[in-house]
């Protein structure tokens, strides 16, 4: 006996080819493909297909009529007619999908992948939550009740915020925050020191929360005033400026302007918490508090560094009104910056907008970035200076521009000059671009010698410098150095020695003047003496 085995491959595709031979597949097809381009799901059951969804065979097939033929279209009468639409059934809602039989709709409910939070704005919460220290409050408590009226003094204030576990040198702005009077409650400064236990999980987002009085999620430029006033005013290394408060609102400007330089990298002079947690100024802050003098803090707060920029600014602003012209600007380090560079500093690349003139702040950031091209901000700053058309590449033909002037500077002070062609190529060898003819941002942020690529083009004495130096002559077991802190150490001795000078002048001055009067005054003795014997 043989058995029949059917072929299934065949018959799959005669039940195709039957489907596709139905009225409407390729249309409903068609739109399926421009609900997919669309990205749009289509239906699962068309309705079009759904009277022909069936792949068995029709029962009776009928052959065609000719070509020609009269069709006959009986007219119905006007009772049936009405009849037929009252009894029609309404059309089902797009969204009710149509199933034909032997199909399932079994919707498969997955289920859901719970993310943990990864983003924590005012920093990541403690878990568990930490227990409020019942002995941190009974002292904060009993430093309240030792003041007259419970009422806590802001020259006292310091004791409360070091018994709440915060730096010294936010009791100022913390004070400011809990009250606008001069003397503070318990029940003031607990409200707000519980809102920041509650709200805030890390020292940055306390730090902007009472530096900003709850306000905003970010830090200004003024919102540092009072914090550094209360470092003049209370820190010992700082004890020399009070009987000269004409240096307060410059030091405090200077130690703001530093401050914005090297945490607020989005340049938008807003400092954001994140910024703040990437920076070292809280840990610098809190150093202020055990270290009696101020110039070892070479960060920020040293007065040695803010002297060096006054005097630096001092001199070339010569009518003393704190703002600087681009002729001022020009005569800074004897006339050794590239011209064509300090031209684009008032074109806008590195303030907000086109102006003829620089502020005291403006001077802060170009100083900084002139003596120190290896800081982060320092490499913006001066990438921005020589991006002419600003695409974020350096050119061939831009590092050509900016090397012109250096070119006439080398035919001034007689020194050999070195091709174009050649200074690219070391420019080229020190950046390693990814690509040859064009260097971006990340290169020069990724190379070893950011200074040296940039002084090739802005500063030819210092390039000069670095191609005479000797290459043996770092000592070894020297304290590492930025080349700030290179240049405000060598700048502060020299202004040191020259004030020194200038009083032994003075003083030689003043003694030439007592002899001449001693002996005007003699002569007149011993004339009036001569007279009176002579009589």
């Amino acid at each position: 006996m043989v058995t029949i085995i059917p072929d299934v491959k065949v018959k799959v595709n005669e039940l195709i080819i039957q489907w596709l031979s139905q009225d409407n597949v390729f249309e409903q097809l068609n739109d399926d493909l421009v609900c997919i381009l669309k990205g749009k799901v289509p239906d699962v059951v068309p309705s079009k297909l759904v009277a022909s969804r069936s792949l068995s065979p029709p029962h009776h097939k009928h052959p065609a009529s000719p070509r020609g033929s009269p069709r006959i279209t009986p007219t119905p009468q006007r009772g049936s007619l009405q009849r037929s639409r009252s009894n029609r059934t309404p059309s089902p809602a797009p969204e009710n999908k149509k199933c034909s039989p032997g199909i399932s709709t079994k919707v498969v409910k997955r289920p859901q992948e719970i993310i943990p939070q990864f983003y924590f704005p005012m920093g990541k919460p403690l878990t568990p939550p930490q227990k409020p220290d019942s002995s941190q409050m009974t002292k904060i408590t009993a430093l309240f009740k030792e003041c007259s009226g419970g009422l806590m003094p802001r020259r006292d204030f310091g004791s409360v915020t070091k018994a709440a576990g915060l730096p010294l040198y936010w009791k100022c702005p913390l004070f400011e925050a809990c009250t606008s009077s001069e003397t503070c409650s318990l029940q003031q400064f607990l409200q707000v020191f519980e809102d920041l236990e509650s709200t805030c999980h890390d020292e940055a987002a306390k730090f902007v929360r009472v530096m900003s009085k709850g306000t905003r999620s970010h830090l200004l430029w003024d919102d540092f005033n009072n914090l550094l006033q209360d470092v003049i005013d209370t820190h010992p290394g700082m004890s020399f400026l009070d009987d000269a408060p004409e240096f307060h609102a410059r030091y405090i400007e200077t130690v703001t302007g530093r401050i914005m330089y090297t945490i607020n990298r989005s340049w938008s002079s807003r400092i954001s918490m994140a910024e703040l947690r990437d920076s070292n100024f809280l840990k610098v802050l809190a150093s202020l508090e055990e270290e009696p003098d101020i110039n070892q803090v070479s960060d920020y707060f040293s007065y040695e560094h803010f002297y060096v920029i006054y005097c630096k600014f001092w001199e070339i602003d010569t009518d003393h009104d704190l703002i600087v012209s681009l002729e001022d600007i020009s005569r800074h380090a004897d006339s050794t910056v590239n011209p064509f560079a300090l031209e684009r500093l008032f074109q806008g690349t590195v303030t907000p907008k086109k102006t003829d003139t620089l502020t005291y702040f403006d001077f802060i950031r170009f100083l900084l970035a002139e003596e120190d091209k290896s800081h982060p901000t320092a490499i913006e700053y001066w990438f921005r200076v020589m991006d002419l058309d600003g695409d974020g590449y350096l050119s061939l033909y831009e590092l050509e521009y900016f090397y012109q002037a250096q070119l006439e500077k080398m035919r001034l002070l007689g020194v050999e000059e070195c091709s174009v062609l050649d200074c690219i190529c070391q420019a080229l060898d020190i950046a390693c671009p990814k690509e040859h003819t064009k260097i971006s941002l990340s290169d020069i942020k990724k190379c070893k010698q950011p200074s040296l690529f940039f002084n090739i083009f802005l500063n030819i004495q210092k390039f000069l410098d670095h191609e005479l130096k000797d290459p043996l002559s770092n000592k070894e077991g020297e304290v590492p150095m930025t080349d700030w802190e290179k240049y405000a150490a060598r700048e502060y001795e020299d202004l040191i020695a020259d004030e020194e000078l200038n009083k032994q002048y003075e003083y030689e001055d003043d003694f030439e003047d007592e002899d001449e009067e001693i002996e005007l005054g003699g002569g007149n003795v011993a004339k009036s003496a001569v007279e009176t014997y002579a009589k």
